[in-house]
């Protein structure tokens, strides 16, 4: 089965910001970012379902947020996963999980997102 870890040097804005009424325009805006984000990662599409886990680097001045207010992050990098084509979707047939993992603190490095994506068996009951 294929596995690939990339680092994504894109982190949005904590879900309890959007929750506070973020306009959509910024919305878009961050949207765009992370699909360009995960573009440029240049991964070579997967054809099988996969399990996603997400793990937050926290750069310099970033601040360490509960793991599911990194949720709306995860979403935009699943979203920009499919548009760059590395995965064929993000329906339950084809990401059949995600995990979200405590933040590592590294200041030398750009906040980000390291994404690990392993593909998984679904064998026929």
């Amino acid at each position: 089965m294929r596995e690939v870890e990339i680092f994504i040097p894109f982190m949005g804005p904590s879900t309890n910001k959007i929750y506070a009424g973020e306009h959509w325009a910024k919305r878009k805006k961050q949207a765009d970012l992370g699909h360009s984000a995960v573009k440029a990662a240049g991964i070579e599409p997967f054809m099988r379902p996969v399990h996603l886990t997400f793990t937050p680097v926290l750069g310099k001045r970033a601040r360490a947020r509960d793991c599911s207010n990194y949720s709306y992050t995860v979403k935009l990098i699943e979203d920009g996963l499919v548009a760059a084509g590395v995965i064929i979707n993000d329906t339950p047939d084809y990401v059949k999980g995600i995990s979200i993992m405590a933040p590592i603190t590294d200041r030398s490095k750009p906040s980000g997102m390291i994404v690990y994506i392993e593909e998984v068996r679904c064998d026929a009951a």
